[in-house]
């Protein structure tokens, strides 16, 4: 390990000349400079800023000086006297490796562990509980939850509305990139990017991803969100109508894994037609009285003349079913079978509580 030491009384400096001794490293005497130097030159593996100064004097150096420069070393506090030690900011995978050795060096007591970060480190299953995701990798989803949970930090990229309860420490383990819902482009190549890459990452959609040849560490979610509106033609057949529904999510780049709810009227419930749909998708169906759904002021019209407008009525039952969601197909499909409208449920995914 290499350890840049910074101090400022006498007993503190001679803590770090006989941490020194023992490890490779050097003094900080300006830690501004220090700091700014240290952010933009190469970085080793192995590297450590320790700071041997009393916590509220650290923790200012840490917010005040280290964040806005942005520095990739993890950060350790040494007390003045020499009988503790602890992480304040972990970065790579032996934070806590290089806390260790320094407390073998010095026979101070460590403050903190790994197992340290699960008291704070976000459930990644229990969000994917939650919202019944669809894992494409169950192990993968195991592996990643595992290691959050020692203190790895995962990039999370999403074209949905993502909430953490506590950014502050929430970003400690997820770094998240949101796309705006006409970036279908960007996030395909940055799903490619992804799975290219050794390092882990995880993408929640509902949008279609690329094919390729291997996910790798790329750990891709499907979120239950979306909701189908239907409307049904009284003679339609069941797996034409099934393939229509199938179609018309894929033509409009939606995965099919999404689908949370069919909304239909009372009248349209026992079709047959919705049965095969809701069974095929792994839905559930609710349906809603004729009158309620005539009740609805849905958003646009479906043509500007007024005498040729029809019944909206999938587009009505999707408002209901989604409480307004926003709208991602409006009346597709085929007229003499089965219209369809997609509406994503309204609120945001709660990424950590």
């Amino acid at each position: 390990m290499y350890l840049y030491c910074f101090a400022r009384s006498e007993r503190a400096k001679t803590i770090g000349g006989h941490l020194l001794q023992k490890a490779e490293g050097e003094w900080i005497t300006d830690c501004e400079n220090s700091v700014n130097w240290l952010s933009s030159s190469s970085e080793r593996a192995d590297g450590a800023l320790v700071l041997i100064l009393p916590s509220e004097a650290a923790v200012k150096l840490l917010i005040e000086r280290i964040y806005p420069t942005d520095l990739k070393f993890p950060v350790i506090q040494i007390t003045p006297d020499g009988k503790y030690a602890g992480v304040l900011r972990s970065v790579g995978y032996n934070s806590y490796e290089i806390l260790g050795r320094i407390c073998s060096i010095i026979g101070c007591k460590p403050l903190s562990s790994p197992d340290d970060r699960a008291d704070f480190a976000p459930d990644l299953k229990k969000t994917v509980a939650d919202y019944k995701m669809t894992a494409l990798d169950p192990e993968l989803l195991e592996q990643i939850a595992a290691d959050i949970k020692k203190g790895a930090s995962v990039q999370v990229y999403s074209d949905l509305p993502l909430h953490m309860a506590e950014p502050v420490l929430d970003t400690m383990s997820y770094a998240p990139f949101i796309f705006r819902s006409n970036q279908k482009r960007e996030l395909r190549q940055a799903f490619v990017s992804s799975c290219e890459s050794d390092d882990p990452s995880i993408f929640i959609t509902c949008s279609t991803l690329p094919e390729v040849d291997s996910y790798g560490k790329c750990l891709v979610l499907i979120p239950r969100t979306v909701v189908l509106g239907l409307e049904i033609a009284s003679r339609a057949d069941a797996d034409f109508a099934l393939e229509t529904v199938r179609n018309t999510l894929i033509n409009h780049e939606i995965d099919t894994r999404s689908v949370s709810t069919i909304a239909v009227s009372d009248i349209a419930r026992d079709s047959e037609a919705v049965g095969r749909i809701a069974e095929s998708l792994g839905c559930f169906v609710t349906s809603f009285d004729s009158r309620l759904i005539k009740a609805v002021k849905v958003p646009l019209n479906p043509t500007y003349s007024g005498a040729r407008m029809t019944a909206d009525l999938c587009t009505a039952a999707a408002s209901l079913a989604s409480d307004n969601g926003r709208m991602l197909i409006r009346r597709a499909g085929s007229r003499n079978s089965i219209i369809l409208t997609a509406m994503m449920k309204r609120g945001n995914i709660v990424l950590t509580e």
